[in-house]
């Protein structure tokens, strides 16, 4: 059985809701836009639900409201909600192997990849299967 997380906080608004209940999977690497549960780096034991957006070797850029993946555009619901954002400013390179990026679907008060960098495959404990469960263990969705 896999195991089941209830929603705390806004950051994931308006895809999951506080309190409402997701099952992972584990042992898949992550595709862009899958959501996934892992440790935050600030809080190695805390709990947070964000969306995948740049994959290893990428170069992930916002830019009027528009997400660009290697120079070309690719469809994002949430991009228009997300302020210009060029990872060229924190590193010239691709996204290194073993690395994401991620953001919340709710970009303004997200904490997320633009304020504590890539996440390690790692810190991923799972990819979100299911939703609509009752009460498990709580996940942050506030930062």
């Amino acid at each position: 059985m896999y195991p089941k997380y209830s929603v705390s906080g806004e950051s994931m608004n308006p895809t999951f809701k506080e309190q409402e209940v997701i099952q992972i999977i584990s042992h898949r690497k992550p595709k862009r836009f899958d959501v996934v549960v892992l440790h935050p780096p600030e809080n190695p034991k805390g709990l947070y639900l964000k969306r995948i957006i740049g994959l290893p070797n990428e170069r992930i850029i916002y830019r009027d409201g528009q997400l660009y993946v290697n120079k070309k555009l690719v469809s994002d619901e949430f991009a228009k909600e997300t302020e210009d954002f060029n990872w060229n400013e924190f590193s010239r390179d691709k996204i290194p192997e073993g690395y994401y990026f991620i953001l919340g679907d709710n970009r303004a008060i997200s904490k997320d990849s633009r304020h504590f960098g890539l996440i390690t495959e790692e810190q991923i404990l799972g990819v979100v299967k299911k939703k609509g469960y009752r009460l498990n263990e709580d996940i942050a969705g506030k930062n």
